[in-house]
């Protein structure tokens, strides 16, 4: 969860001394963003294991970035006018958006895995090809008085082929959720609310197909 704090017995010049500092640091940086969900956890620490479930074999390749400023996703804004940018740490959005999806389908039990292309078709190729469109895809975070506000959003087209009769069907979605009076702001909560919307993409995708044989269908 976004860390959320309250100040207090804070003295007026140390308020005003870390108002100064944090408000004119960082600005016209470019701060990397990883996208892809962090893998889950037991109570233990260690890494949750999930096992593939029988069904068909799916590839997710990169996604079009139909954004008109595909150059970042999102900014940081201070108080004072200083402004700091987003950009994806792999350089691509629509590659990192499909790794992220093939992680959340991954944790889902799915046989899906990441390509950089379609793999041509085989035997042991795919059953399933999953490709989209970025439509949008932004997180923002501005600062106020020590306090930092946070707004993602993210819509995207995505796409399933099917190669066992050459059908495909077409979902889109929107997602925004925010984090309000973060203190301490980090390049790590903007990233957890950017894949946390993101997720919000994938899910619904998911709780709206079903497979049926080597294929994917509405429900």
């Amino acid at each position: 969860m976004i860390r959320q704090h309250v100040v207090r017995g804070m003295s007026a010049p140390v308020a005003v001394g870390l108002l100064l500092l944090l408000g004119c640091s960082g600005k016209s940086d470019i701060i990397p963003m990883n996208l892809n969900p962090k893998p889950s956890t037991e109570s233990n620490g260690t890494s949750q294991v999930v096992k593939s479930m029988a069904g068909p074999r799916v590839t997710v390749i990169p996604f079009e970035d139909g954004r008109a400023d595909q150059t970042k996703v999102g900014s940081r804004s201070s108080m004072w006018g200083g402004e700091s940018y987003f950009n994806v740490s792999t350089g691509s959005a629509g590659e990192a958006t499909a790794q992220a999806f093939a992680d959340y389908l991954k944790g889902k039990g799915w046989q899906a895995q990441y390509a950089k292309s379609a793999p041509p078709t085989s035997e042991n190729g795919p059953d399933i090809v999953l490709s989209g469109k970025i439509l949008d895809l932004a997180v923002e975070a501005k600062k106020g008085f020590l306090l930092t506000d946070i707004e993602a959003k993210s819509k995207l087209v995505i796409q399933a082929s099917n190669r066992q009769d050459n059908s495909s069907l077409t979902r889109t979605d929107a997602h925004s959720g925010s984090h309000d009076n973060v203190l301490w702001f980090e390049p790590q909560d903007g990233e957890q609310i950017l894949s946390e919307v993101l997720e919000k993409n994938f899910e619904r995708f998911v709780i709206n197909t079903k497979f049926e044989d080597r294929a994917i269908r509405f429900r």
